[in-house]
């Protein structure tokens, strides 16, 4: 099966892209492009609720908050497009800073 996982920010302590950092080092996640930002597979209901204590473990504290979907993989699914990398982070951009 495969599940995603859909990140949901706010203005807390920790920066988006220590937060992505975080989840690829210590849940090994993958991103993604697409309608949803990581993904990652399983097949036992072991693996599923070890990779999801994982991604806790990676978000708590920061402030952001996430959406798990689960869906059966069949002839009808799509291979998710992983991202190149994650983008460098220069400090603050845009009007909001």
């Amino acid at each position: 099966m495969r599940s995603y996982i859909d990140l949901y920010f706010t203005p807390g302590p920790v920066l988006p892209v220590e937060i992505s950092k975080r989840l690829l080092r210590i849940a090994g996640l993958s991103f993604i492009v697409g309608t949803h930002d990581l993904t990652f597979q399983w097949t036992t209901e072991e693996e599923f609720y070890g990779r999801l204590a994982k991604v806790h473990a990676a978000l708590e504290g920061t402030g952001a908050s996430y959406r798990v979907e689960t869906v059966i993989e069949g002839p009808e699914s799509i291979t998710p497009i992983p991202w190149s990398s994650l983008p460098p982070h220069s400090g603050p951009l845009g009007p909001a800073y």
